[in-house]
């Protein structure tokens, strides 16, 4: 667990340096810290199930997630290495998107399939919140995007809520150490992708440009990280 414990501190910390090159424009180093930060994550899920091999088949699934997750997050970074807008630079946002969206359909798979939400159905009732708001948001002109992208981002809304309403799922059917990380590990996860989301694509939002990439980078390497302890726990 020490190993553990320090890989992930490691981990978060890097993140937050990734944050800080990325609010000094220093492109290079960002690559560099966010690659170390999303190895380190990724080292504590393998670790997790190694120390942990009754709970392999949870396990295998947290490490398929991070993976998918640590790919996405090398090749969006890579931007750093290609003219802005290049054939090049879009290629790699694409399947780098693709894999890291791949790692949030994993956890979602997870979720559920260890806590049914036949036992919860109500919960069902919160799936739309997060479209219906993206939705609003682009009725009011607060984000701007294109039919297709907006299309996509209503999908990709539907899924961090489906996230969440997983991972408190997920807490009710295993009310243990192992359910309190994991919809810890959601929150962070969600909050994170909102953040980013709201950065990007709705400037009406006034995301402090300083503070939002420790904001997203730090929540979202200490959810994988939390997914990765939960392996220990479950």
């Amino acid at each position: 667990m020490g190993y553990f414990i320090a890989i992930g501190v490691l981990s978060v910390f890097c993140a937050g340096a990734k944050a800080y090159c990325d609010v000094h424009n220093h492109k290079h180093r960002e690559f560099v810290f966010k690659l170390l930060a999303s190895l380190l994550f990724m080292a504590c899920g393998v670790i997790a199930l190694l120390f942990n091999k009754h709970s392999f088949d949870y396990g295998i699934f947290i490490v398929c997630a991070l993976v998918f997750g640590a790919i996405g997050d090398i090749l969006l970074c890579l931007d750093a290495f290609f003219p802005k807008d290049s054939y090049d630079e879009n290629f790699f946002n694409v399947v780098g998107t693709a894999n890291f969206f791949a790692g949030h359909i994993i956890y979602l798979i997870l979720l559920y399939y260890y806590a049914p939400i036949s036992q919860t159905p109500y919960l069902l009732l919160a799936l739309p919140v997060l479209p219906l708001i993206m939705l609003a948001l682009v009725v009011m002109g607060k984000i701007t995007l294109s039919r297709v992208k907006s299309i996509l981002m209503l999908v990709y809304f539907l899924v961090l809520g489906g996230t969440i309403v997983g991972g408190v799922s997920f807490y009710l059917g295993n009310p243990s150490k192992a359910g309190v990380i994991v919809i810890v590990a959601t929150c962070l996860f969600t909050f994170s992708d909102i953040i980013l989301g709201l950065k990007h694509y709705c400037p009406a939002a006034k995301i402090p440009h300083r503070i939002a990439p420790y904001l997203v980078m730090i929540s979202y390497c200490s959810a994988q990280v939390l997914y990765a302890l939960s392996i220990f726990y479950f």
